[in-house]
């Protein structure tokens, strides 16, 4: 019987070998896990559509920070608006009252004034006395300063005529505008324009109150012009009488 066991013991050594080296080769059989691998497929869907958010996200707000931040120069439509002429019409106050006296020739006017008083003064001119007394110098006077006041007119009026004409280009950029900067730059320019308009038009009206009122200072001086005359021809009179011994009672003396 021992001696059969023994016979048997190495078959039984064998088949325990064999089990023992099959056994890491099962083992080492991969086990897939279905619903693992569908949840991380679904994780990297919901990263890559959350990556896909943000740049949209980005690119907007590059594309609003561009928008604010953006530097537009309202001056860069209608240039020729800019012009000091076309800004301001009117010439310095300082030569206004000897302009509307007439006192200054047109000449002193100064650039595009000065060649329209000029072109003004030839144009209403009949006669031109040459004289030195009351009358002829008046009559000088007035003349140059009708052709002053024709001519700043003239000028504001141009002026209120060009921009009428320009500022249609300014008004057709709100229709391309595509920023918020380009349109409170159109806005404030258009604004502007229109505060030089008012200025104008506030030149126009008191430079009608300056010819009305130049108009009945020379209407007074002619006046104050015929009194002396009255006065010297009395005071003549008188001296006439008191030298023939005749009263004097209605010389005011």
């Amino acid at each position: 019987m021992i001696m059969r066991i023994r016979g048997l013991a190495p078959g039984l050594f064998l088949l325990v070998g064999l089990s023992g080296l099959a056994s890491p080769a099962l083992a080492q059989v991969p086990v897939i896990d279905s619903a693992s691998i569908l949840q991380l497929v679904n994780q990297l869907n919901e990263a890559r559509q959350q990556y896909a958010e943000l740049v949209s996200q980005y690119q907007q707000l590059k594309q609003t920070y561009a928008a604010l931040s953006q530097d537009v120069n309202p001056n860069q439509w209608a240039q020729q608006l800019e012009q000091p002429l076309m800004q301001n019409s009117m010439p310095n106050t300082t030569l206004l009252p000897s302009a509307l006296a007439g006192i200054s020739p047109p000449s002193e006017l100064g650039g595009n004034l000065s060649s329209l008083a000029q072109q003004y003064l030839g144009q209403n001119r009949v006669y031109q006395p040459q004289g030195q007394d009351f009358q002829a110098r008046q009559m000088r006077e007035q003349a140059n300063a009708t052709a002053a006041m024709e001519a700043m007119a003239t000028q504001n009026l141009q002026s209120l005529q060009a921009r009428e004409a320009d500022l249609p280009q300014i008004q057709q950029q709100l229709n391309s505008a595509t920023t918020i900067q380009q349109v409170s730059a159109i806005q404030a320019r258009l604004a502007a324009e229109q505060n030089y308009v008012t200025a104008q038009n506030a030149q126009a009206a008191n430079l009608q109150v300056l010819a009305m009122e130049q108009s009945q200072a020379q209407q007074e001086a002619q006046t104050e012009q015929d009194r002396q005359g009255e006065d010297q021809a009395l005071a003549a009179s008188c001296q006439v009488l008191a030298q023939d011994g005749e009263s004097t009672a209605g010389c005011g003396q």
